[in-house]
């Protein structure tokens, strides 16, 4: 940490520029959160700060900080205050018993999440910030992997992720080591945790007013991932039968006599917003089947507000940091099974069912044997 309290109470910032008449003064120096005693750290190589003691049950104390998070601390305040912000380094807000990494113009948070945590500590803080009449934005702090030109995101870094109109999904990362901002957007699943997306990346030198007119010229866009259906039943009938075949959804579907493979083609389709909910695409989409779609005649119409009951009651929602719609996940498999000539729109909140889902026989399952 940056900040401390001397002897007489007053806010202190330790930088490279005053580290020596720190160190000189010999002062006591307290924290502004627990009023513990700190340690003052100034080496040649890191970043001066001060630390607690490996003693304190400071709740600051004990979520560590790294180089990284030090540094990017330190970057953000620097970079603000450069461009006629209001900026202040690790504030204390009483009122709320939180510690945010950059306060700018007393009413904008700035969080840099460098460590995996529990997302829902993040949804946490971000609840109680919002308490306290305070906008949160949260920078990714942390390496993101390509894999054969797809990135992969762990489930934390998923979290990240928001939703704007122009940018579609999308999150935004920042590394200190090479001074650099990236701004994945327009992020679409292909599969678990291995995503298409766009990025544009910006020097830390750059202003905000850059980037932010950069961003503005961003349409809206989706990647076109061609499907087959076929394949990616064969692979789904690998994968359950290969690593899931003690699964309770396996075992609900055989005791009812289904077989996977035999399951209308429709069901199982990975979208591009799968990734906001842990449930499987196969899993959700069966059951949508099976209570509700399953049961309906052909011209059969029925309301929105029904299926999306049967919905929520399937999927387990993913963690995230910000509050979302889930539903959309849904309305989005509805308007896929519209393309493929099974529902149509009739009406505002109402679709009609226009043929069946079919199971496939055994001549059409050429899939694995399971």
């Amino acid at each position: 940490m940056f900040t401390a309290k001397d002897q007489d109470g007053r806010d202190i910032v330790v930088t490279r520029g005053n580290v020596a008449f720190l160190k000189a003064g010999n002062n006591q120096y307290t924290c502004g959160c627990c009023e513990e005693k700190l340690i003052l750290k100034a080496g040649e190589i890191n970043i001066p700060h001060f630390s607690h003691l490996a003693s304190s049950k400071c709740r600051f104390a004990s979520e560590g900080e790294s180089e990284r998070h030090l540094s990017g601390k330190k970057y953000f305040l620097e970079w603000l205050i450069l461009q006629d912000f209001q900026a202040d380094v690790e504030v204390y807000l009483r009122g709320i018993k939180r510690q945010a990494d950059i306060l700018v113009d007393e009413r904008t948070v700035i969080e840099y999440q460098c460590s995996t945590v529990p997302v829902h500590e993040l949804r946490q803080r971000t609840e109680d910030y919002h308490l306290a009449g305070l906008g949160v934005h949260w920078i990714l702090g942390q390496d993101i992997r390509m894999v054969k030109g797809r990135y992969y995101l762990t489930t934390f870094q998923q979290a990240f992720i928001k939703q704007k109109s122009n940018l579609g999904y999308y999150l935004v990362q920042y590394l200190p080591e090479i001074n650099c901002w990236t701004l994945l957007y327009h992020i679409t699943m292909d599969t678990i945790n291995r995503f298409y997306a766009r990025s544009m990346t910006f020097d830390g030198r750059v202003g905000f007013d850059v980037i932010k007119k950069a961003i503005g010229r961003i349409k809206y866009a989706t990647f076109y991932v061609k499907r087959d259906l076929a394949f990616e039943r064969q692979k789904q009938c690998y994968f359950y039968t290969r690593f899931k075949k003690q699964s309770l959804f396996l075992k609900d579907l055989y005791e009812q006599g289904y077989y996977l493979q035999h399951l209308p083609i429709e069901i199982g389709v990975v979208l591009p917003m799968q990734f906001r909910v842990k449930t499987p695409a196969m899993e959700w989409q069966f059951y949508l089947w099976r209570d509700f779609f399953r049961g309906m005649d052909c011209e059969e119409s029925f309301q929105l507000d029904h299926l999306l009951t049967v919905f929520v009651k399937n999927v387990v929602p993913m963690p995230l940091i910000w509050d979302e719609d889930r539903t959309e996940l849904c309305l989005a498999y509805l308007q896929f099974l519209c393309k493929q000539g099974i529902l149509r729109r009739s009406s505002a909140g109402y679709y009609t069912m226009s043929r069946q889902m079919k199971e496939l026989v055994n001549d059409e399952a050429y899939f694995l044997d399971i």
